[in-house]
């Protein structure tokens, strides 16, 4: 059956991978000419997407707790 959410799910990890390829690319370039702000700044951000790539839904899962701690069940069904 076509589900939408995984699909979306999908994409945006594809999406978050191709820039986590760009940022790797100027991180190597930044180092080939020894701009060092910009290899760190680079390596920096593409560390932390490929952090979000790699643990995107216990990330989303985390969150999701940690909002429903502090707001409590704002978006569940159980609410009537």
């Amino acid at each position: 059956m076509f589900n939408l959410e995984d699909i979306s799910k999908n994409i945006v990890s594809q999406i978050m991978f191709i820039v986590f390829i760009i940022m790797a690319v100027r991180a190597v370039a930044s180092y080939i000419r020894q701009d060092w702000g910009a290899f760190f700044s680079g390596l920096t951000l593409g560390i932390c997407v490929l952090i979000v790539v790699l643990f995107g839904p216990q990330i989303q899962d985390f969150a999701q707790v940690v909002g429903d701690a502090i707001f409590g069940d704002v978006g569940s069904d159980n609410n009537n």
